[in-house]
């Protein structure tokens, strides 16, 4: 089995997913939901991705599946800052507050994104 570009855009959307759990922890308001939704996502990527390899029918599923916990990840950091977010809009709080938190989610959207690529394309082809 040979690996394809999807392999390794899945291996990338699990280290910058990684890099937004990192960036999460430095957020105004933080959960422990958000956290494993993220690093469950970094795991069924790496492992289904390597597992590929050998079976590739069976854990083609992984970049889908890690695509939806990185979603599901987003939505309830989105969730958790609803407050703060409407008092930016009621002009409480300023761009400063909520600029790490917009910097996670353009990085957790970026991975968002590469899992859902690498979903499409595939991890192995028959050599």
């Amino acid at each position: 089995m040979k690996r394809t570009i999807g392999f390794y855009i899945e291996f990338a959307a699990a280290v910058v997913g990684l890099v937004s759990a990192g960036l999460y922890g430095s957020s105004m308001i933080i959960t422990k939901n958000t956290y494993t939704f993220i690093i469950a996502a970094a795991a069924v990527a790496i492992i289904s991705s390597f597992a590929a390899t050998k079976n590739p029918k069976v854990f083609n599923w992984g970049a889908p599946l890690a695509a939806c916990l990185m979603a599901a990840g987003i939505a309830y950091s989105i969730t958790v800052m609803s407050d703060p977010i409407g008092y930016f809009i009621s002009g409480l709080y300023t761009i400063n507050d909520l600029k790490t938190w917009i910097t996670f989610m353009i990085v957790a959207g970026v991975s968002w994104l590469l899992y859902m690529i690498a979903g499409f394309t595939g991890m192995v082809r028959e050599a």
